[in-house]
């Protein structure tokens, strides 16, 4: 059963990574298992196998979220944003718990400050910061076309340095970041046609868009591993104002989420559904502690 629990956290994860305004990091906290993969993820080359065995179930369900559920989630966001939306706020607030316990109990060589003032600096900074952010429109970002070259693959390197660490660094959206500097649908094209060309065979057009998106998957690859120390490193000796900060990050992710609805979907009817959406999301991360 844990694999099966963390299969599905990992598959909602992935779904939350290809969606504009979600933090696939804050939910990950949110369901209590950031620092474990962080732990796997910054201890590959020490714990192989250990941290292998850790990373699978989540790699296998993010795969499935971002190619399976996708789809659905389009369908999904498309009909029913509204209620879409406040079910992925249920899911990311169902932490809420976790996360204060963390902060009245720190640990024993947390050397994070012990008085008030800091640790609410840390929560209003990160909250002011991400509603800043998010209030920006993130489609207004300049489409770019992916080429090869000396510069356009160390600016793709670079881009793919950053993309990992909105998917490490709690509370920032790597889709609407994208979408801004004009790179998402380029992207998410690029990585279409590669996956369709594989399914048919069509082996020039995969060849020719996997050199394209070489660097890209190159600069994950060591944004994964560097923003994980970081986000690791802080969490070991700075926990406490850490997830305040965090804590910040989630109060700020409803504007992220909502922002860009339109005034229709607000309908008393629809507001209703998505409070029950809500709550039932909320309850089923509860239940998936216990899983």
């Amino acid at each position: 059963m844990d694999h099966l629990s963390q299969i599905i956290k990992g598959a909602l994860i992935g779904t939350a990574n290809i969606l504009p305004g979600i933090s696939g990091g804050t939910l990950a906290i949110s369901m209590g298992v950031y620092e474990q993969i962080l732990h796997a993820l910054t201890h590959l080359h020490k714990e192989t196998k250990k941290s292998l065995s850790t990373l699978f179930p989540y790699i296998l369900g993010i795969l499935g979220g971002i190619v399976g559920l996708s789809f659905t989630m389009e369908y999904l966001f498309d009909t029913w944003p509204l209620q879409t939306n406040m079910a992925f706020m249920g899911l990311i607030f169902g932490g809420l718990p976790a996360i204060f316990a963390q902060i009245r109990q720190p640990r024993p060589k947390d050397a994070s400050p012990k008085d008030l003032t800091s640790l609410a600096a840390a929560f209003f900074l990160t909250l002011v910061i991400t509603t800043a952010l998010s209030l920006i429109h993130a489609k207004h970002g300049p489409q770019v076309t992916l080429t090869l070259g000396i510069f356009p693959s160390t600016l793709l390197f670079l881009i793919g340095v950053m993309s990992a660490g909105t998917m490490i660094i709690p509370g920032i959206s790597g889709t609407m970041v994208l979408m801004m500097i004009g790179y998402y649908q380029p992207l998410l094209t690029a990585i279409n046609r590669t996956l369709l060309s594989l399914i048919m065979a069509d082996f020039p057009v995969m060849f020719s868009q996997g050199i394209i998106l070489f660097p890209f998957a190159l600069g994950l690859g060591a944004g994964f591993y560097l923003f994980a120390r970081l986000m690791e490193t802080l969490f070991a000796r700075f926990a406490r104002i850490t997830y305040c900060a965090v804590l910040g990050l989630v109060f700020s992710s409803p504007i992220g989420i909502l922002a860009d609805l339109p005034y229709g979907c607000f309908t008393p009817a629809a507001m209703a559904v998505g409070l029950a959406c809500f709550v039932t999301a909320m309850l089923f991360v509860a239940l998936l502690e216990h899983v």
